[in-house]
């Protein structure tokens, strides 16, 4: 019982209690696990449609349940769903990044401009790499869903830094304060990683590699996006007091708040002083019913005299 394998120990054929059971046929496959998932996703497609087709109608009955499998395609399925997720990840990241800036910035405007900014520095990587003969893989799925949290950091800082001058400004005297007090440390940052990116671009891991590229090129647009689009945009339409629209607001709710407030103590005040003028009233009220009985008690003591 058990097991069994033939002479010739060709474990294409494995026979379990002397009757075929398994039978392997190899073939060769016109794909790696590494190559792109389109690529992929038809090589897939186009033999699991000759399996059906083949256990449908040329298959005997005991040996039409044939399936196919490969290393090959093992991290196939690993493919597509980085691949779903990359787009959703993007979303996800740029919605949260909108949010961020909406919140620093306090300004609509800025958040507008911050968002083009990012969404300019995402469209000029992806055509980049597209220019470079890159496809959307396993690794690029990776690469690309950590791509926007660094493209919208420089942006970040130089429209927090427009919004901090208080009060009515232009929006040139904010842009050079943006850029006299920001522009260094943003361009320093920049320096770091690019230099470092271009240290990963020498290392021998295929992850490393396309990681250090994809850094490279996202810092360079990065740093030109902020410099070039934002500082641009708010050049020639920066609001000059960006957070008046947030700071009216906020007033607004404090005040109503404020008032609030103030009508339930007026309430309680006016309530005590009613109070306060009936306990007033019942004690003229006391006074005044004894001041009867006297002069009633003194009618009678005169009226009883004279008798």
């Amino acid at each position: 019982s058990g097991w069994t394998h033939n002479e010739a120990k060709d474990k294409t054929v494995l026979p379990r209690e002397d009757r075929v059971t398994i039978v392997m046929i190899p073939f060769s496959s016109r794909v790696r696990y590494d190559d792109n998932y389109d690529k992929l996703d038809d090589e897939w497609n186009l033999i699991e449609d000759w399996m059906k087709e083949q256990n449908k109608d040329e298959a005997p009955e005991g040996v039409n349940r044939a399936f196919f499998s490969s290393v090959d395609f093992w991290w196939y399925d690993t493919n597509g769903q980085m691949l779903k997720t990359a787009y959703g990840s993007a979303g996800i990241a740029l919605a949260a990044a909108t949010i961020m800036l909406l919140l620093t910035s306090r300004s609509l405007i800025l958040t507008l401009f911050s968002t083009m900014t990012v969404a300019y520095v995402l469209c000029s990587v992806t055509a980049t790499l597209v220019s470079l003969g890159w496809t959307l893989g396993f690794l690029e799925s990776i690469c690309f869903s950590i791509l926007i949290g660094i493209s919208c950091d420089f942006v970040l800082h130089f429209a927090h830094a427009y919004a901090s001058i208080q009060g009515d400004v232009s929006r040139k005297v904010r842009s050079q304060f943006a850029l006299i007090h920001m522009g260094p440390s943003i361009l320093a940052a920049a320096f770091t990683t690019i230099a470092s990116a271009a240290v990963m671009n020498f290392t021998v891991i295929t992850f490393f590699q396309k990681f250090g590229l994809i850094l490279l090129i996202t810092v360079v647009q990065a740093t030109l996006g902020s410099f070039i689009v934002f500082i641009t945009l708010v050049l020639c339409f920066g609001p000059k007091n960006p957070t008046k629209l947030c700071d009216s607001l906020v007033s607004k709710l404090k005040k109503g708040r404020r008032d609030g407030g103030d009508d339930g103590d007026n309430g309680g005040t006016d309530g005590s002083k009613n109070k306060q003028r009936s306990g007033r009233k019942g004690d003229s009220d006391d006074d005044d019913e004894e001041s009867n009985l006297g002069h009633t008690s003194t009618s009678r003591t005169s009226v009883a005299h004279v008798h």
